[in-house]
């Protein structure tokens, strides 16, 4: 059975790379949410710094690259497997 992943974007993250397009691309962040996808579902031994998050952010993700940070959510149904991109920016200004 094939399964289809989806990837949708917030309003927060998409100001983020529309005004930092030099620093991380949306190709870039869309190749990372597939590789946590495969990390995190599929449980494929990928060198990829993924880490699920406590306190008021429970239940979401997150993934590093370099300074900035990636919070996401998975949403996995049978067929479907959705990463909601909420938040992308600067390890300072994140959390």
């Amino acid at each position: 059975m094939t399964r289809e992943i989806k990837i949708t974007y917030l309003k927060k993250a998409n100001k983020f790379l529309r005004k930092n397009q030099n620093v991380i691309s949306e190709e870039e962040v869309d190749d990372l949410m597939i590789l946590a996808i495969k990390k995190k579902i599929f449980l494929k031994d990928i060198n990829l710094n993924v880490k699920d998050l406590k306190g008021n952010l429970k239940g979401k993700s997150r993934v590093r690259k370099g300074k900035i940070r990636i919070v996401f959510e998975i949403v996995d149904d049978e067929v479907l497997i959705e990463s909601i991109v909420e938040d992308i920016d600067y390890r300072g200004n994140i959390y």
